[in-house]
């Protein structure tokens, strides 16, 4: 049985992240599913093992909607390859072990099968580079470089003989000079591309790569000759899956938007496709003269797309990502490119307190004035649900009985209160880092009281951390955000924002499970509303 262990422990601390460095996003991607996507397209690999600190699984989305075999990290790497390889001796049957590394996203399937197939011949093959600068000591010693050369991961080895001689207290952290002197040793040294992201400023060379190698692999991918160039992952998932006809159609007309662009500006240098977007097709497009912005299609069935773009015209850009342009006849947004574009998380206080500090600072009361924009008022489609109950696809009985709560809970507390537009779903995939500052993407518009704009954070954060008590999680984020709103008006506008995005769950989701842990949040909601 050959088994890749891909190491998953570290904390990153010389990257300066409030989260393991594995869990950044490149590309809008965690790096750590780069190195599981491409080690499941090994065609050699039997087993994958992850050895990993467990609160952190949400953060990814392989991790988190896929079934692994998981070994706890340990405080050192040596402590944590200890723990995986006592996992692998108990539970598989194996002949040769591949490590990889959770933050070294450039390996790539064929170089997995090679490391299997050498171990036929050697006893250890060692990712190497070559020294290619000058080699000094402190002592001023004159050393010759040829003499040296630079290990990396992945690193391969006989499973028995490397178990068999492991040291958790060896001195260096090097695996294979732990092997007997007289072992077979491969040094490989044509893997040139093998950036591991142990420092911030690394990520912006790895996303330029990232982006380099797709272009060189697809041998054109910039020559976008059909519709399919476009069918993404999120796309395949919910618009053809739900919309198979109109996506269709939609499809075409993209393209022929496509054309119509390249035929206006030139072919451009760089086109890549964001694989997660559910509602429309979301372009990083870099011109001939190295400007990078992003174009955001959205299909006309949908009905989103006049609220999303008078959302940017009208809110503030203090806060929300900045609007280039826009094309009614084609409706698509063009947008700034965010540098870093890593999602929020609640960890990082400092940098999400003055974000949020911005929203609720430059909030927009609904007025006369607004009312000829594409705005959607949140109450009326609440009431909306309800009286479609009928149309829900699973779990109609409990799901009706808390649209009914819902809107009663409105009807006594907010009937009265001043209405805003607001973003409607900052959620944290919504919350990018440009730099240092955060800004939001894809606005909603939804006409509602402003303490609607705390409760799609709220319930995003502690449905996607299973991890943490639910109970615990929401006082958490309430004492958060009482600094700026009463704790009750939060609390029972969480549940009503819940309640609104349940009905919604069923027809966007294959299975019960996000839906139930609506209906478990709640729960507890009313119950405490109720103390």
């Amino acid at each position: 049985m050959n088994v890749v262990m891909i190491m998953a422990g570290g904390v990153g601390n010389r990257f300066g992240s409030n989260i393991p460095k594995q869990y950044i996003r490149l590309n809008g991607k965690p790096i750590i599913d780069y190195v599981i996507e491409n080690v499941q397209k090994s065609k050699s690999t039997d087993k994958i093992l992850i050895v990993i600190d467990k609160k952190y699984i949400k953060y990814s989305h392989i991790l988190s909607n896929n079934s692994f075999d998981f070994a706890e990290n340990g405080n050192e790497r040596y402590e944590s390859i200890k723990n995986g390889f006592n996992y692998i001796k108990a539970h598989y049957n194996c002949n040769k072990i591949l490590i990889a590394d959770a933050v070294a996203p450039f390996i790539y399937p064929e170089l997995i099968d090679d490391y299997f197939s050498k171990l036929d011949d050697y006893d250890a093959v060692i990712t190497s580079q070559k020294i290619t600068g000058a080699l000094g000591n402190y002592y001023y010693d004159p050393l010759d470089r040829e003499d040296f050369y630079i290990t990396q991961s992945p690193e391969a080895f006989k499973f028995d003989l490397i178990y068999e001689n492991f040291n958790p207290n060896f001195k260096s952290q090097e695996l294979a000079w732990q092997l007997p002197k007289e072992t077979k040793k491969y040094l490989n040294f044509n893997f040139k591309n093998n950036l591991k992201i142990t420092y911030n400023f690394e990520l912006e060379y790895a996303e330029y790569l990232i982006k380099y190698l797709q272009l060189k692999k697809s041998n054109g991918f910039l020559n976008v000759h059909d519709k399919n160039f476009f069918v993404t992952e999120g796309i395949s998932n919910y618009l053809l899956r739900i919309y198979p006809e109109e996506t269709d159609k939609w499809l075409n007309k993209l393209y022929l938007y496509y054309k119509e662009l390249t035929n206006k500006y030139g072919d451009f240098k760089q086109v890549i496709a964001n694989q997660s977007s559910r509602y429309g097709s979301v372009l990083l497009i870099q011109d001939n003269n190295e400007n990078e912005f992003i174009i955001k299609v959205i299909p006309e069935f949908l009905h989103r797309y006049e609220s999303e773009r008078d959302s940017y015209k009208v809110l503030s850009n203090k806060f929300l990502c900045k609007l280039l342009d826009y094309d009614n006849s084609n409706n698509s947004i063009i947008l700034k490119k965010l540098r870093n574009a890593t999602p929020a998380f609640f960890e990082d206080n400092i940098n999400l307190t003055n974000f949020f500090s911005r929203v609720f600072t430059n909030t927009t009361l609904y007025t006369n004035a607004l009312k000829d924009k594409a705005f959607i008022n949140f109450y009326n489609n609440l009431k909306e649900k309800l009286t479609n109950k009928d149309k829900i696809k699973y779990l109609s009985s409990e799901i009706t009985y808390c649209l009914g709560k819902a809107v009663d809970f409105f009807n006594n507390y907010f009937s009265n209160s001043k209405l805003y537009i607001i973003h409607g779903d900052l959620r944290k995939d919504n919350i990018l880092k440009d730099d240092n500052d955060y800004y939001a993407i894809d606005p909603i518009g939804y006409i509602a009281p402003i303490e609607f704009e705390t409760s799609r954070f709220i319930i995003d954060d502690i449905t996607s951390n299973n991890l943490f008590n639910m109970n615990d999680r929401l006082d958490l984020l309430l004492n958060y955000f009482s600094k700026w709103f009463n704790k009750k008006n939060i609390l029972i506008a969480t549940y009503i924002f819940t309640a609104f995005i349940t009905y919604n769950s069923t027809f966007e989701n294959v299975d019960m499970s996000q839906t139930k842990d609506y209906i478990k949040l709640m729960d507890i909601i009313e119950r405490e509303i109720e103390e």
